[in-house]
């Protein structure tokens, strides 16, 4: 059977990787990129040792499905875990808010709020199916369990930051899910996610997996026989078309949407919002008490986290340089969107000037990345509008971030959602 993957990011290598396992498949991975790993892919420099993500990313010790793959693949001695230190910026201090203790002494609450959340947390941490909260409103919710006091200093400067408009529409089910598989130690690959990405590449080149990179995948269409045809377009080439017996994408709808007109694209609660992270290469650390997570829980300000990635894993693989991504959620037609990395630079400036004095002088170099979908948005009752792996086209199937819900996003849940793509196909193969 000749298969197309659109897409060559975590899952769908881990598509590729159980579908190579019937040596009858021919399989073509087909990305617009020019490297493997999709959203936790990055780039290099030749001062480093390591590649680096555009934007951050790690696993939890929770993350079964991404510890199970690398097992698979024989390269489970890549992964380790790290403690970091996580913590909050309000009023202008910084509080270490990441264990049971740490927000018990959380002074700019009062003590019952602190076990109110704390019980709430924990309550979180044990539930097993989050699922079961979709009919709440994470912010009613929140206010009603935890009281409005830590709503309105932990929670809410959050959630405006991130959703804006859609702040009071998140269900509940997605908050359980940025709690219940959070670990207090962090994984990480050596070399970087993009190097990983590309080890897996040569695995699976050696079961015979084809790869095409920088190919753009123009349009989907579909005969009176089944077969598939992609347009395919290569820089400075004219496009060629190329026909499949069978079809996965992982792209997200509205990307899918421009390929092929499905009516299940076009549902208006497959929404989600942009990423825009900047990266900033410095002399010196910005977050100078060993912080590696930094949530901005103040008014205003452009950027909802810090992330100083040499409080987790060591300068000595870059050139001794501190990396700090600064995190922003937003709609890809919010007009900041459109702005240039100098004129976010200078909004971003005296913030964090804040951070550190010397930031004007430590800099040495801030770099932009930023990505149309990066977060899909969940809404009350979500579970019930959730797309399927068959699409309405026979042999076209279809995994992305937007079927891992309650969870947004992650490594882990993209190649456990493809993994079970993949079981889906070969069993209904086998029938057929």
């Amino acid at each position: 059977m000749k298969i197309a993957i659109i897409g060559a990011g975590f899952g769908a290598l881990a598509a590729s990787f159980d579908l190579s396992q019937d040596q009858q498949n021919q399989i073509e991975v087909i990305d617009a990129q020019s490297v493997p790993g999709g959203m936790a892919s990055g780039f290099e420099n030749q001062a480093w040792d390591w590649s680096l993500e555009e934007h951050y990313h790690h696993v939890f010790t929770t993350d079964q499905a991404f510890k199970d793959f690398l097992t698979d693949l024989h390269l489970a001695d890549q992964l380790f875990f790290k403690k970091v230190k996580s913590s909050t910026l309000y009023q202008g201090q910084i509080f270490q808010i990441d264990s049971p203790w740490s927000l018990l002494r959380f002074s700019k609450i009062s003590l019952f709020s602190r076990l109110r959340t704390g019980l709430v947390l924990a309550f979180l941490k044990i539930l097993p199916n989050g699922v079961l909260l979709e009919n709440f409103q994470a912010s009613h919710f929140l206010k009603q369990t935890m009281g409005q006091e830590a709503w309105q200093v932990i929670w809410e400067p959050l959630f405006q930051a991130k959703f804006a408009r859609f702040k009071d529409q998140i269900n509940m089910a997605w908050f359980w899910a940025r709690v219940h598989p959070r670990s207090a130690q962090l994984g990480y690959v050596k070399g970087g996610f993009k190097r990983l990405a590309e080890l897996i590449v040569q695995r699976l080149k050696k079961a015979g997996v084809h790869f095409e990179f920088a190919t753009q995948v123009q349009q989907i269409t579909a005969d009176e026989n089944q077969r598939l045809t992609l347009t395919l377009l290569k820089a400075n080439h004219q496009p060629e078309k190329r026909s499949y017996d069978l079809v996965i994408s992982t792209l997200t709808a509205p990307v899918f949407a421009r390929l092929i007109d499905l009516p299940e694209l076009k549902s208006n609660k497959l929404q989600g919002l942009g990423a825009m992270t900047m990266l900033l290469r410095l002399k010196n650390k910005l977050l100078k008490d060993g912080t590696y997570w930094l949530n901005v829980n103040e008014q205003n300000w452009p950027f909802v986290a810090v992330g100083e990635h040499d409080n987790y894993i060591s300068s000595e693989h870059y050139k001794q340089e501190s990396l700090v991504y600064l995190g922003r959620y937003l709609e890809a037609s919010d007009p900041a969107y459109r702005k240039s990395v100098q004129e976010l630079l200078d909004d971003y400036r005296p913030y964090l000037q804040q951070l550190s004095p010397t930031f004007n002088t430590d800099l040495k170099e801030a770099l932009l990345f930023k990505t149309p979908f990066a977060q899909p948005l969940s809404f009350t009752q979500q579970s019930r509008f959730l797309p399927k792996f068959e699409t309405s086209v026979a042999n076209l199937y279809w995994v992305c971030m937007q079927h891992v819900y309650p969870f947004d996003r992650g490594i882990n849940h993209a190649i456990k959602s493809a993994r079970k793509l993949a079981q889906h196909v070969r069993m209904k193969t086998s029938v057929l």
